[in-house]
């Protein structure tokens, strides 16, 4: 049997430099979902939210977008 060391995965695909990132937040996104698309990664539109309540825990869950436009993500 391997090591359970030996099944990590490394998703590193970049670096996010803010000098070169687009001033529209949809259009930076746009761009990455084309890659992620053009990679052919599992589940392109899945997505990690994370908020913070009022008693200062975090919360996090997998959404899935359904559509985006300039409006913003659905």
């Amino acid at each position: 049997m391997s090591r359970i060391s030996d099944l990590r995965k490394s998703y590193e695909r970049g670096e996010l430099d803010e000098a070169s990132a687009f001033a529209e937040p949809l259009a930076q996104f746009r761009m990455w979902f084309d890659q992620a698309l053009a990679a052919e990664l599992p589940e392109p539109n899945a997505m990690t939210v994370a908020t913070v309540g009022a008693d200062g825990r975090p919360s996090t869950r997998i959404v899935l977008i359904k559509e985006f436009d300039e409006r913003g993500l659905v």
